[in-house]
């Protein structure tokens, strides 16, 4: 039963995950460099968002690199990019991807940054950390 909550528990946050724009991802896709690389993260996060938010083994930097930094600092005015660069860190982290962030660690640094965001996005994080095992 503890595997079907988990998996219900994962489905809005997936959801959220995938129903980024094309401006949120133009947004993520600049955290790293506003210039080729922007366009490379930026391609990669759209065949992400086709492949469901899962990895592939091609895809260790772009667009991995910029989710990870997404998931580490909220920027004021961009709180569903902060979440949905969560959400898919979470994912990748569930896929054995090695990350630069411990997810323990990222919780209570983050902690007041979830706090400030609108609470159903808040929810969706905490939902998705503890679904996770965090």
């Amino acid at each position: 039963m503890e595997g079907l909550a988990q998996v219900a528990t994962a489905l809005p946050a997936r959801s959220l995950a995938l129903s980024a724009s094309a401006e949120e991802l133009s947004w993520i896709a600049t955290l790293c460099d506003p210039g080729d690389d922007a366009r490379r993260h930026l391609q990669q996060l759209q065949v992400l968002m086709q492949q469901g938010g899962i990895l592939n083994d091609e895809q260790e930097w772009y667009p991995f690199e910029v989710i990870e930094r997404g998931a580490g600092h909220l920027h004021p005015g961009h709180e569903r990019e902060f979440v949905i660069c969560v959400l898919l860190w979470l994912q990748a982290l569930a896929q054995d991807r090695i990350s630069s962030l411990d997810p323990r660690l990222h919780l209570d640094d983050r902690a007041m940054d979830i706090e400030a965001l609108p609470d159903a996005l808040r929810d969706v994080v905490l939902d998705a950390f503890t679904a996770a095992g965090y």
